[in-house]
C-alpha cells in the first residue's frame, strides 16, 4: 500500500493537468463521503421502479440476442 501511496504522489506532483486534478481531487473527496445506499435512497419511486424494471428485463434470457443474429439483422448497415 505504501508503495501505491507513493506512486501516485509522484503522478500527482509531477502532473501539470489541472482538470485531471480536479478529476482525481473529486473522486478521492467523493470516496471519503460514500455512504452505502445513498444512491439508491436519494431516488424517485418512479425511478427505483425504472431500475428494478431494467433488471428484470436483463435477467430474462429471451429478451437477449445473440451477437451473430444481431449481425445478421443488421447486415446491410455493418457492410
Amino acid at each position: 500500500m505504501a508503495i501505491l501511496k507513493e506512486d501516485l504522489h509522484k503522478l500527482i506532483d509531477t502532473t501539470q493537468d489541472e482538470k485531471l486534478l480536479e478529476e482525481i481531487f473529486m473522486i478521492l473527496s467523493s470516496r471519503n463521503s460514500y455512504v452505502e445506499g445513498d444512491l439508491w435512497n436519494n431516488l424517485s419511486e418512479e425511478q427505483k421502479k425504472e431500475v428494478l424494471a431494467s433488471n428484470s428485463e436483463i435477467e430474462d434470457d429471451s429478451a437477449w440476442i445473440s451477437n451473430e443474429e444481431m449481425k445478421l439483422k443488421n447486415a446491410k448497415w455493418l457492410e
